[in-house]
Formats: C-alpha cells, structure tokens, sequence
C-alpha cells in the first residue's frame, strides 16, 4: 500500500508556500481534509476539517510560465 501513495502539493489561500499532503489515492477527500488540517493544524485551528474547501490547480512546470501568478477562483 505505500507504494502507491499520493504526494498533493497544497496552498492555503493567500499563502506563498506549498506544502505536501500525502495520502493512498484510495481515500476519500474528507480524509485528504483531514491530512491538511493535520499538516496547518495552527492555520486551521479554528476550523474543522470538513469545513475546509479543496480545489484542484494545474500548475503548468515548463520554463515558459515561470512568473504567471496563481489565482483561485472563490
């Protein structure tokens, strides 16, 4: 079963740094939610995890789009 794990890449919104959440792809969004409320347990400690809202972002890793920002559609 490890072999087959997940690395996500997360941003909080309004955060410049990502950091990863690894998860089995088996496994449901809401226990992806609770991987990241246990990886920003201080940013989300008010908040609990089935209230986080996910959304999926392609970043493009070619040189070209280097200094494109990314913005999140609320």
């Amino acid at each position: 079963m490890t072999d087959n794990l997940l690395t996500l890449f997360c941003v909080v919104d309004g955060e410049s740094t990502s950091f990863p959440a690894v998860i089995d792809p088996t496994k449901t969004v809401g226990e992806l939610k609770d991987e990241i409320k246990t990886k920003k347990a201080n940013a989300f400690s008010e908040i609990d995890a089935d209230q986080l809202t996910l959304w999926k972002v392609e970043i493009p890793d070619d040189d070209d789009d280097e200094e494109i920002p990314i913005l999140l559609n609320a």
